[in-house]
C-alpha cells in the first residue's frame, strides 16, 4: 500500500483508507476511473452530437469538433474521419447551407481536413458577399 499512495490524490487516497491490500485498493481506483470515464464519454458524446457553429468562425468551429474527438480518442472511444466531417456538416449555420447540400451529394464525403479547406474558402466567399454593395455581382 505505501507504493500506491504518493502516486494519487488526496481525495482519491480518501475512497481506499480501507482496503487491507493493493490488490483490493487498485480493484477499488479500478472502478472508481473507469466510472468517470464512463461519465466523461457521454459528457463529450452530447457535446460533439450537439455542437453547433451559430457565430464561430469556420476555424474555431472545426477546432472544437477536432478538440471534443480527440478527447474522446484519449478514453480509447476513437471517432472516424467520415463522422467528423457528417457531425461538422450538422452544425453548420445556416449560411452554408448550399455547401453542405453540395458536400453531402458527393458519392464520397472529404475528409475532415479538406471540408475545413473548403468551408474556409465559402466561409470568405459568404463573408465578401454579404460586404458587397447592393447589385454588384462578386465573381470568384
Amino acid at each position: 500500500m505505501y507504493y500506491i499512495t504518493p502516486c494519487i490524490h488526496d481525495h482519491i487516497l480518501d475512497h481506499i483508507r480501507e482496503e487491507k491490500t493493493p490488490k483490493e485498493a487498485y480493484g477499488k481506483l479500478k472502478k472508481i476511473f473507469l466510472a468517470n470515464t464512463t461519465a466523461r464519454k457521454l459528457q463529450l458524446c452530447q457535446e460533439l452530437n450537439n455542437i453547433q457553429q451559430r457565430d464561430m468562425s469556420i476555424t474555431n468551429y472545426t477546432l472544437k469538433i477536432k478538440e471534443l474527438c480527440d478527447a474522446l480518442g484519449s478514453i480509447n472511444d476513437k471517432i472516424d474521419d467520415d463522422e467528423m466531417v457528417y457531425i461538422c456538416l450538422g452544425g453548420l449555420a445556416l449560411r452554408f447551407g448550399t455547401i453542405r447540400l453540395a458536400i453531402l451529394a458527393r458519392e464520397k464525403p472529404p475528409t475532415f481536413f479538406d471540408l475545413q479547406s473548403i468551408l474556409l474558402v465559402e466561409e470568405n466567399h459568404v463573408r465578401r458577399r454579404s460586404n458587397a454593395p447592393d447589385g454588384q455581382m462578386l465573381y470568384s
